[in-house]
């Protein structure tokens, strides 16, 4: 990875400025040589399931030299394990990188090495790289051995991985010349730990659950962030050597403002100058300018789905003129832009949710891959993000909703909750005629608000047309056929979608003699809960609230009549943050359901799982409930 930190360490040993006594570490397994009965085993004991292993995972920083080296084994049991042969590192450099994959054939050791064309360095953003490498003829059995190097420290050590770890074990030798931090992240503790050694053993695998946030912020592992470089006077710095790094937020804050990718890409922008002469001409009040510059700079530059904090050149006329660039530089054009319509705007500078959760007490500037304006309007905070045509001012994209943000300016450094008062937010209803060929046959009205109208504008785009989307519509809802169809306010960001369909419906319907029985969620039903187990080690994350409503309204033919409707049920977790509503009623030859589900946070702590996990249960057992219609 290289960073300020690491860029400014290479040049330290390039000129051996530092010597220190080498204190020798025997590695748990040596590179290139491996075991016949580790190629011969078919499973993994510990996890007999697994689809590979790590069998060793072993990372040594030597600060004499200021470099760190990784040796690397994995076994592959099943096909879906040859994945892991498929590897991205934090190094910028090819010749660091060396591979062997060994495979038994016809009962001999076959070694297959990595070649260079299997290496490829990639650059992320202007200050970090990293290096895909591609291990030849990997496939069930294969044993794959890797060793690099490279200058600095890790930004990262992961002990735990979604396969099973053997070992894994990191050494960092002490040093009085750099000064570093370490924060240990996980829910399984290590086997081994001194001050500069730490072992994991028999790490279980790290098994995902549903709705979590990203792994990263619950695998065991230690996050490393270099804080300082002291170098005492000597002969090449008689005066001796100081330079820090991210000691505090508000040493980050200064460092973005101060770079070129960041603060200073954002000065000037000349460019932008008529462009905000324009805007005020057209419009008057300042809420509209703002809608208006969010929507001419989603217009005028294609995101090229690369997340960073940094834009891509130090000139945003560039990106500007290429019409296509990274999430930085569309974001950092939209807050130059507004700032020239004179409206209070800041950078936030965020983790997203895959890359994981911001650390008040370990300023990164590593951590940092996104970030979106912040508005300050008639006391009302928005937050704007240009990378996405139907995505509204004052929502932020789902993989921006993570904890909290830092707002990054010249005066102040403060941090920004990242959440939302938006929902995702639903309305259907089905207006049914039962027929007397036991068809069903009316109108179905779906209205989608905020994240339900922005996910349905999503999907819908990815479709040729109308006719297209229908098709896939009904393939969807078995038995469904539509007749005909409206869908309106797909272009209006800020107001739902509504769809409305005439339709008949198929087989909903099950006879048994004189009686008729209907599942009133049809398509909607849910069938199965999503918490399975009876505990959970980690939070609850919906990201956002939700709330849906559902109507399901049936008029009956002439001689029938519904019999032992469901029973009514209120449902609520103890703090009242999630609440179901339940009821059926019938009216003269007509029966309605109705049924509310809201959720009003995005969190709930382990502590509160049971609960939500027993209000699903019953939610569940009240969507399996049928109506039941017999002949007068």
């Amino acid at each position: 990875m290289k960073t300020y930190a690491s860029t400014f360490i290479l040049n330290l040993s390039l000129f051996s400025l530092i010597s220190f006594a080498l204190v020798a570490q025997k590695s748990p397994i040596k590179y290139g040589k491996v075991v016949r009965s580790e190629l011969e085993m078919k499973v993994y004991p510990a996890d007999t399931s697994a689809s590979a292993a790590i069998l060793c995972d072993y990372g040594y920083f030597n600060s004499s030299r200021f470099e760190f080296v990784r040796t690397l084994r994995i076994k592959i049991f099943k096909k879906e394990g040859t994945s892991w042969g498929n590897q991205v590192f934090p190094v910028d450099a090819k010749t660091d990188i060396r591979g062997i994959t060994y495979n038994l054939e016809n009962g001999e050791i076959v070694e297959s090495k990595l070649k260079s064309e299997s290496i490829f360095m990639e650059r992320v953003t202007e200050h970090i790289y990293r290096t895909r490498v591609a291990m030849p003829n990997v496939r069930e059995g294969s044993i794959i051995d890797m060793e690099f190097s490279y200058t600095g420290l890790p930004s990262e050590w992961l002990f735990q991985q979604e396969v099973p770890v053997r070992w894994s074990e990191l050494i960092i030798e002490s040093s009085s010349s750099i000064n570093f931090r370490k924060i240990f992240f996980g829910f399984e503790p290590l086997s081994e730990s001194s001050d500069t050694r730490w072992v994991a053993k028999e790490m279980p695998a790290f098994k995902k659950e549903p709705f979590m946030s990203s792994a990263k912020n619950y695998i065991s592992k230690y996050e490393i962030e270099i804080l300082n470089i002291n170098i005492s006077p000597g002969t090449n710095f008689p005066t001796g050597l100081y330079r820090e790094f991210s000691t505090t937020w508000e040493a980050v804050n200064t460092r973005l403002g101060d770079d070129n990718f960041f603060g200073k890409a954002m000065q000037g922008c000349y460019f932008l100058n008529a462009i905000a002469k324009d805007i005020k001409k057209k419009y008057a009040s300042p809420y509209d300018r703002m809608i208006a510059a969010h929507e001419l700079v989603k217009k005028s530059v294609k995101w090229n789905e690369n997340q960073s904090v940094f834009a891509t050149s130090e000139n945003l006329s560039y990106v500007f003129n290429k019409k296509i660039g990274s999430s930085g530089d569309i974001n950092l054009i939209l807050i130059q832009l507004l700032k020239k319509l004179d409206f209070e705007v800041y950078p936030v500078a965020l983790s997203t949710r895959e890359n994981g959760f911001l650390s008040p007490i370990a300023p990164s500037l590593k951590k940092l891959n996104y970030v979106v304006a912040y508005v300050l309007l008639d006391e009302k905070k928005y937050f704007l993000d240009a990378t996405e045509q139907y995505l509204p001012a004052g929502m932020l994209p789902q993989r921006c909703i993570n904890i909290q943000g830092r707002l990054i300016d010249a005066a102040k450094s403060s941090w920004i909750d990242l959440e939302t008062t938006r929902k995702d937010k639903k309305y259907v209803k089905f207006d049914m005629t039962l027929d007397s060929n036991n068809l069903l046959v009316g109108q179905i009205t779906r209205v989608n608000y905020d994240y339900a109208g922005l996910d349905f504008r999503r999907k819908y785009d990815k479709f040729n047309s109308k006719e297209e989307y229908l098709k896939n519509f009904e393939s969807e809802n078995k038995g469904l056929s539509v007749i005909d169809c409206s869908i309106t306010q797909l272009d209006s960001l800020n107001l739902p979608v509504v769809e409305s369909y005439n339709v008949k419906i198929k087989n909903a319907v099950v006879s048994a003699g004189n009686l008729l029985f209907i599942n009133p969620f049809l398509f909607d039903q849910l069938t199965s809960n999503p918490f399975r187990t009876e505990q959970r080690k980690y939070p609850v994350d919906f990201i956002y609230p939700s709330e849906k409503t559902y109507i399901f309204k049936i008029t009956l033919p002439q001689g029938t009549e519904a019999s032992d409707l469901p029973k009514p049920l209120i449902m609520k977790l103890p703090d009242g943050s999630a609440t179901m509503l339940y009821q059926v009623t019938a009216l003269g030859n007509s029966v309605q359901l109705t049924y509310k589900f809201m959720v009003t946070k995005a969190m709930y702590s382990e502590a509160e799982y049971a609960d939500l996990r027993a209000l699903f249960s019953e939610l569940i057992k009240k969507q399996s409930e049928q109506i039941m219609i017999k002949t007068i």
